[in-house]
This record gives structure tokens, sequence and C-alpha cells, in this order.
């Protein structure tokens, strides 16, 4: 979580607890127990830090039921348990803290109301599970990927209000066959992108798209599969998370960084992790990245500079 201050950022693990730590002093702040949270299965709901809540996804290790839990940053443990009608792994929350957006293992996203959990809509969107949602930069479209490769973008107001309208076609604004393989992770732009989303996958491939049309814009080839993608807020550049253990740097335009690596479409940074890399996100107002691996190693870099300054972490899926 990205906040005046403190400026935070949340990890978790299927086994371990979410660990809040200090961007700044890369120390642990708080913890959070009694959640085994899948990948993807971690967000802030609210953008005040005093008034957000931490949800996260949870497995239940003795009947596999599903249920998101939520937490005060001033305690450790679940102060609500939302069921969900099935198990869910990603998680995404509308801006100003009133709704949250659960993937299921059907297809189906599944909108909640916060905090009471009542469940507004369940919404069969893909064939194969959701594998990872997010909500464009103005909050008026929840974005979801799924292991069918599919993408599909609906307005929120479908999803939250009292519709009539019982054809799950009419509901969503688009969809459409983004990849050969699953989804990993989208995002939507702000600023410079801010019409486009982009979404990756393990055919190892990162697409741009038009979000108001739905169409394809541009494609990138890495060497690898990339789990985890985040655009710069006032550069026109992007980090993906490589299961090689890199981080790589692409640019929006022609040009950017002029065309650094003779004329390459991708840089690197200069140290990699051990494990493969599975988030990425900026803090500071663009100043730093934060990429977590499976490794268990939290990294924060100097985005400008493309060095590494900390490290830090335990085992961990998620980082928020």
């Amino acid at each position: 979580m990205s906040s005046s201050s403190p400026e935070i950022v949340l990890t978790s693990s299927p086994d371990g607890p979410i660990d809040a730590y200090d961007v700044s002093a890369g120390t642990i702040v708080a913890q959070f127990t009694g959640s085994r949270s899948p990948r993807r299965g971690l967000t802030v709901v609210g953008k005040d830090f005093g008034k957000s809540y931490i949800a996260a996804s949870h497995i239940s290790p003795t009947t596999g039921s599903g249920s998101v839990h939520l937490y005060k940053w001033w305690s450790s443990t679940a102060f609500h348990n939302l069921p969900v009608p099935e198990p869910v792994a990603p998680l995404a929350a509308s801006f100003d803290g009133l709704y949250l957006f659960a993937g299921g293992i059907s297809g189906s996203v599944h909108t909640l109301s916060v905090p009471s959990g009542n469940v507004l809509k369940s919404l069969p969107t893909h064939n194969k599970h959701v594998t990872c949602l997010s909500v464009n930069h103005d909050e008026s479209l929840p974005i979801s990927g799924s292991d069918d490769g599919t993408i599909a973008i609906v307005p929120i107001f479908r999803l939250v209000g009292d519709s009539e309208c019982e054809n799950v076609e009419d509901i969503i604004l688009h969809k459409f066959a983004a990849h050969s393989d699953s989804v990993t992770a989208i995002v939507s732009g702000s600023g410079l992108c801010y019409s486009q989303i982009i979404s990756c996958t393990e055919d190892s491939t990162c697409k741009f798209w038009s979000l108001l049309r739905g169409t394809h814009l541009r494609t990138v080839v890495f060497p690898c599969t990339i789990s985890g993608i985040a655009l710069h807020p006032t550069e026109p550049e992007f980090y993906a998370a490589g299961s090689d253990g890199s981080v790589y740097i692409g640019s929006f335009m022609v040009g950017s960084r002029k065309n650094v690596i003779q004329g390459s479409e991708l840089m690197t940074f200069p140290h990699k992790h051990s494990g493969a890399v599975v988030s990425a996100v900026l803090v500071n107002a663009g100043r730093n990245l934060v990429s977590a691996s499976e490794d268990g190693i939290v990294l924060i870099w100097d985005a400008g500079e493309c060095q590494m300054i900390m490290a830090f972490g335990n085992e961990m899926t998620s980082i928020k």
C-alpha cells in the first residue's frame, strides 16, 4: 500500500502471516495472522491509511472452502470473515473502499459490499478460474483475467447496482481472447497511458490494449514468463516481473531511454532475484520499485538509477 505517511508494502504467503513493511527502513511494522492467502489474494480496501482495511483471500486447510478476511491496521487478527460462494484467489477493491471484487475458481467475479460482506452479484465472466483482477484509474471498470487466456471489462455500475439484465453478454463491456495461456496480471494505465491496459501471461508476452475499445495495440515478447507488471506514474515506462529472476524495463514509446541496449525494446535491472519474480509495484511516486520473488526476498530499487538499495522478506506469493 502506498500512502502519504507511512509508505508501506504488504506481503503474504499461503503458509505464513501477512507482513507490513516500512519501505524506508525495511522493517516489519505489523503482522496479520490467520489467513492462508493464495497468489494475488491480497489487497487494500480504501485509500486513507487510518480508515482502510486489509483484505486477504483465505482457503480453509480442512474444508477447502473460501472466504475473505478483513483486518484493521492496528489488530493482528481478522475482525470480519466474509463468506463467498466458492474459493477465491485474486482480489481488487474500489478506491472509495465500498466494494471488493473476488475472482473465483469457476470463472465468476463476485462483488461484495464492505465491510458488511454482502454479495451483491456473482457474474460468470470466464470459462476457467479467474487469475487476476484490477480496477481502472477512474474506478469505473473492474478488469479480470483468466486461466483460459481471456480478459473481461465490466462497468462497475453493472456489478454494484440493481440491474434487471440477466444476460452476461449484455453486462460485460468487452471480453476477448487475449493470450494463448493463463493471464498472470493486468494493470490499467494512468497519466500518459490512461486509456490503455497491459496484460501479461505465461506465454511470455505482455500485450497493450485499448481500454475503451478492447482492441489490441502492441505486443512485447519476453524471454520468460511474466507474472507482474507496474506502470510508472509519470514516465512512459513499465516494469515486468520475470520468472528468470529479472526485472525488465520496457517503454510505451519508441525512443524512450534513447533506445537503451542498441535499440532493444527491453533492458533489465543489473541484479537478479535467485527465484522467479512474482510481483512488482512502484512506490514513492515512482521513485522506487518493489519486487518480490518466490525465494522469499523483497528488493527495493531506485527506479531511475536501476540500482538495488535494500533487501528483506520471507517466503511470499503476493505483494501490495
